[in-house]
């Protein structure tokens, strides 16, 4: 199952084989980990080879073990919006009609060996293989996905993503290995669209009820399942053991099993991958250096195709803040360069606009804010502003400005510093400030609730791999959910939905994305700030895919134990 915008900041990010979450979802662990995304991007390639799945016996055989921050909740794939129960999904549970190519990024085979597009963009027919399984050897077929499509998008059964589904006309099985998928009308992202369903065993779960654990054990003991895995031993708060799934479609896990660890405290994760109990663990920009030094672990590194990114969003219900010369004064306060070097050691570069250069939609020539105290100064004085003999700035009126009020989240220490960073700049440019830190849920919703009594606010997002669910940040109707700060442009908006609809040739497109950012940075609604590059630890014994864009968990059943 796909999800489309991740919010950095809200729920975990999924640890080497997490699923990708559909609609915004929010997570609290901003380590970089690895992440299985190869799945969502254009819908306008045809069927290519399938990815090659090798698995030398040589390479058969041991054991993986891995630390999260936090347990699963369960395995019900549509009950659950946290990351750590998307992952264990995701080992247990086949999805993805379509997968993509490591390094073209375009669509190839996946539970699908073939598709095909009707001539109006509408129908989606798609050809499942005839060697999909559930692990009790029962053929998985067209009709579990039907089914699990009835199931899911039913209201009542209350699936937290029913959005997911809107575009969505019609889905039904014309037999076991054809499924046709009709949209409402044709889109650009109309392959993703109609890849939303993760499949499960109607012949085991059709004789329970679909959301109570009490009368449906195979939602926290799954025994038929269909990915790379199976449940061996959960025990919930401590660990969860899986075994190698012989019935896996692309080809059995070379790891025997695979354990995942539960440990809340970055410490107790950093001892395990010291004394090699675990093989990979989150590891934080606090202990990147100390990590780096150890001799039992190698660092991986890629610049992906959907960067993390920091930006500081400003608060347009403030009088102060609706003049855009203000906002680009202090978007030029900004030492992007610094952040990225001192906060992020070295780990990000600096961002001008809402796509990121590692994305294929990026805009190179979009307004650049690089820092300049002396520029942020003559652009508020060019626009009216003044300074007092004390140095302070007054407004327009001739009284001096609003202090302004700068929140973050107070377990983010990057995102601490960031607003130290931004209030000793202000300063220079004659406008007051306080730093004010907050536990994270209460945060998010102070944000967006009344009186929003905040001026900026610091926060990050990861985006996938097409840009058009960014249109979520920006639309009106998102107010004052996803577009926290009251942004409103109606040509933004337009041009999203422009981006969505046919002709869907990746130039045109890159042509609307590029009017996007333009208006995005003239218009300041953020000041953005940093993008990431990804890495992860893992230890020497372990060989994991080669880096790509697309990270090193796009083919996870082949990773082995080096011998």
């Amino acid at each position: 199952m796909k999800h489309w915008f991740v919010f950095i900041g809200l729920i975990l990010l999924v640890a080497l084989l997490g699923a990708c979450a559909s609609r915004p979802t929010p997570s609290v662990d901003l380590t970089p980990e690895p992440t299985h995304t190869a799945i969502v991007i254009l819908a306008t390639a045809t069927p290519n080879k399938p990815l090659a799945t090798p698995t030398p016996s040589s390479r058969r055989g041991g054991d993986f073990k891995q630390a999260v921050a936090q347990d699963a909740k369960s395995f019900h794939v549509y009950q659950t919006t946290d990351a750590t129960s998307r992952m264990y999904q995701e080992l247990v549970y086949a999805s993805g009609l379509t997968l993509r190519d490591p390094k073209t990024l375009q669509p190839i085979p996946g539970m699908a060996q073939a598709w095909k597009v009707s001539d109006d963009g509408r129908t989606y027919t798609f050809t499942l293989r005839q060697d999909l399984k559930w692990s009790d050897g029962t053929p998985l077929t067209a009709y579990d996905f039907e089914w699990t499509y009835s199931m899911a998008s039913n209201p009542e059964n209350l699936y937290p993503y029913l959005d997911t589904f809107r575009d969505i006309a019609s889905y039904r099985a014309k037999d076991d290995y054809t499924l046709e998928i009709v949209l409402r009308e044709a889109l650009c992202t109309g392959l993703q669209v109609v890849d939303s369903i993760t499949p499960l065993p109607q012949h085991v779960w059709g004789k329970y009820s679909w959301s109570d654990p009490a009368k449906n054990p195979e939602i926290q003991n799954p025994t038929v399942v269909s990915g790379p895995y199976k449940l061996k031993e959960w025990k919930p708060g401590n660990s969860a053991t899986f075994v190698r799934n012989d019935l896996y479609y692309r080809g059995a896990p070379n790891f025997d099993s695979y354990t995942v660890r539960i440990a809340a405290n970055p410490a107790t994760q950093l001892q395990w991958l010291k004394a090699g109990e675990v093989d990979t663990a989150p590891v934080s920009l606090a202990d990147f250096a100390e990590a780096k030094k150890l001799e039992n672990l190698r660092l991986y590194q890629w610049e992906t195709e959907m960067p993390e990114w920091e930006f500081i969003g400003l608060n347009l219900r403030r009088a102060f803040l609706q003049d855009v010369e203000v906002r680009r004064a202090l978007a030029y306060a900004i030492p992007r360069q610094t952040i990225a070097d001192q906060v992020f050691q070295g780990l990000a570069k600096p961002l001008f606009s809402n796509i990121a250069p590692s994305s294929w939609a990026f805009n190179p020539d979009v307004p650049r804010y690089d820092y300049n105290i002396e520029t942020a100064k003559a652009t508020l004085l060019n626009a009216g502003y003044k300074l007092d003999a004390n140095n302070r700035l007054l407004g327009k009126d001739g009284k001096p400005v609003p202090r302004l009020k700068i929140f973050y989240n107070l377990t983010n220490e990057r995102r601490k510093q960031i607003a130290t960073i931004a209030q000793t700049e202000f300063k220079k440019l004659g406008i007051d400030s306080e730093v004010i830190g907050m536990d994270f849920d209460p945060y998010l919703d102070y944000l967006k609730k009344e009186p929003y009594d905040y001026d900026l606010y610091i926060l990050g997002w990861r985006t996938l791999l097409d840009p058009y669910y960014g249109y979520q940040v920006w639309s009106e109707a998102s107010i004052p959910g996803l577009n926290t700060g009251a942004y409103v442009n109606r040509e933004v908006e337009k041009l999203y939905t422009q981006a969505n609809r046919p002709p869907c040739e990746v130039d045109a497109r890159k042509k609307t994305f590029a009017q996007i950012q333009q208006i995005l940075a003239n218009d300041v609604p953020y000041v953005f700030l940093v993008y990431r590059t990804d890495y992860a630890f893992i230890n020497k014994r372990i060989a994991p895919n080669e880096p790509t864009k697309l990270g090193i968990t796009y083919a996870p059943e082949q990773w082995y134990v080096v011998r």
